[in-house]
């Protein structure tokens, strides 16, 4: 799942590498195969990483110099949680240990990521800015983020007495969350949109909230990818 947070389907062939280490290309653990060679330079996968290994390794594959490469033939079958809570507490997992690798393999800066305005098989996200700053913050400007600041906002003005820009930002709010539910929503039956819509919300909350606190943890700030459908 987690290549779908930030990537389409990828290129046929070598993978080219992203200027920027979260949102450079990776193979999932469930189906990749390196050459032993490789493993014995750069060492075994790191046992501290509860989740996010596959990315690790891959990032430290091509900080050695090798090359990743997709052959879309090569296909396994992978089986999904069968329930609302094991799915919940998995995605409060990718997001609470998804830190550690942001950590490890990035110096400490302030990134803000943006989604790419055009479609394609690529990276889905592209860095918006990148300071140096003496503790690591990644931000990820999602549909799913925007629409809750516009919100929160919105309501915060309101509460203030600041009606007319409350009202602005409430109907920006309107919109933003019309755009993230849409592809939910587009479900043959009113019982499949619902089921979708329900689902991906509480995965993508508890991807937000693992990231917040797992980065607290390690003393930075981390908002990361949700899964949003791309075309």
């Amino acid at each position: 799942m987690i290549i779908q947070i930030l990537c389409n389907l990828m290129e046929d062939g070598y993978q080219k590498r992203g200027r920027d280490v979260w949102v450079s290309p990776f193979f999932s653990g469930a189906n990749v195969a390196f050459r032993r060679e490789a493993l014995k330079n750069i060492g075994a996968y790191d046992e501290k990483c509860i989740t996010g290994e596959d990315r690790d390794v891959c990032l430290r594959l091509a900080g050695d110099g090798w090359e990743l490469y997709f052959e879309p033939r090569a296909k396994v079958g992978h089986k999904n949680r069968l329930s609302a809570r094991s799915l919940v507490r998995q995605w409060f997992g990718y997001g609470f240990h998804h830190p550690y690798v942001a950590k490890k393999n990035s110096s400490s800066a302030i990134r803000v990521y943006r989604p790419r305005l055009t479609k394609g098989k690529d990276a889905l996200y592209k860095i918006l800015l990148q300071i140096p700053f003496p503790l690591s913050i990644s931000i990820f400007l999602t549909p799913f983020l925007v629409m809750h600041a516009l919100l929160a906002l919105a309501v915060l003005l309101a509460a203030l007495g600041i009606y007319t820009p409350s009202i602005i930002t409430g109907v920006a709010a309107l919109i933003t969350t019309v755009f993230y539910f849409k592809s939910d929503l587009k479900r043959k039956s009113i019982y499949d949109a619902f089921a979708f819509v329900v689902l991906r919300y509480m995965a993508n909350f508890a991807l937000l909230i693992g990231g917040l606190l797992g980065g607290a943890k390690l003393r930075m700030f981390y908002i990361g990818a949700t899964f949003d459908y791309k075309g």
